[in-house]
């Protein structure tokens, strides 16, 4: 008989530290490390959120699973921001409500993930923004308004014009600089 998800999961992780591993839709996905291009794109968005992190008092925190609910998914973002004392699941989970942005920088083998899997479980788990970059398309997609199975509001925005980010950050961030 298999070990269930969550315990295989736990072995896996345990097993690969050195890897960012998921569970999505059921699937143990095991990711490697990111490419030049993906980590680059990766630095200029932390870059961009850095100071407004710095000062409000928040974390940023790459490489920490997400909590969608006890038989939900895991997901592990290549960024999530949180505030001074987060809710934690585990010693490395955080609960989806208690995070404040959630940052993936789209990559060939997690595009259909980031675009539609994804959101679908970080909005019932209450994830107030989920950002996905993608450095190919050179568009940034902004959810926000978390309700239900959807985000009420998506957002996109390419390298001609600003994204603001709504509260708490009421922040515009300059995407040409992503790219």
């Amino acid at each position: 008989m298999a070990a269930p998800l969550e315990e295989r999961f736990r072995t896996i992780r345990e097993l690969h530290p050195e890897y960012r591993v998921e569970t999505v839709q059921g699937r143990i996905v095991v990711n490697e490390a990111g490419t030049w291009q993906h980590n680059t794109s990766l630095f200029r968005v932390m870059r961009a959120l850095f100071a407004p992190t710095v000062e409000r008092g928040w974390q940023i925190w790459p490489n920490i699973t997400i909590h969608l609910g006890l038989q939900s998914d895991r997901y592990v973002p290549d960024l999530t921001v949180v505030p001074r004392s987060p809710r934690l699941h585990k010693e490395y989970a955080v609960h989806g409500d208690s995070t404040l942005l959630i940052v993936d920088v789209v990559s060939s083998g997690s595009a259909y993930d980031d675009y539609y899997v994804k959101p679908r479980g970080y909005s019932p788990a209450g994830v107030p923004l989920y950002l996905v970059v993608d450095p190919a398309q050179r568009t940034v997609r902004l959810h926000s308004e978390p309700g239900g199975l959807a985000y009420g509001r998506e957002t996109i925005a390419s390298v001609a014009e600003p994204l603001f980010l709504p509260a708490p950050w009421e922040l515009p961030l300059n995407v040409a600089a992503f790219w």
